[in-house]
């Protein structure tokens, strides 16, 4: 059975998410939804709907849910639905400041999330939390 796992975040981060997608793969793990081609285009409401069902299907089929912030709009709508459906979070913040910004959040506290704060990520230990 295939591990499956969605990602969460800005397209900004998206070259250091990169080496974190890259150790995923070599490990066997399928992301279930890539957000990022989608996009690229300004659409309308319904290109927006179906992107917005699209993710939450993506987070649904997921095993984790991995995080890295600062996310974009709906980082925060996908931690959620994770959680409401008793999956585990992978959390990563680059400081406190992040994390905390723009006010702290209850959920990143919540007993299903695994918090990571450094600089950098770093990937063997990012890789020991998933589940196995």
């Amino acid at each position: 059975m295939a591990k499956r796992f969605y990602l969460a975040t800005r397209k900004d981060r998206s070259e250091q998410a990169a080496r974190l997608l890259q150790a995923l793969k070599s490990q066997g793990w399928e992301r279930t939804y890539s957000w990022t081609a989608e996009e690229e285009e300004k659409g309308d409401a319904k290109q927006y709907s179906e992107i917005a069902l699209n993710e939450l299907k993506g987070v649904e089929e997921a095993d984790v849910l991995l995080v890295l912030l600062p996310g974009g709009y709906g980082t925060h709508v996908e931690i959620g639905a994770a959680l409401a459906l008793g999956k585990p979070v992978i959390l990563h913040a680059p400081d406190r400041k992040t994390l905390d910004s723009p006010y702290p959040c209850p959920f990143h506290h919540h007993p299903n999330v695994k918090l990571l704060i450094s600089e950098e990520i770093d990937i063997a230990t990012f890789m020991k939390c998933l589940p196995a």
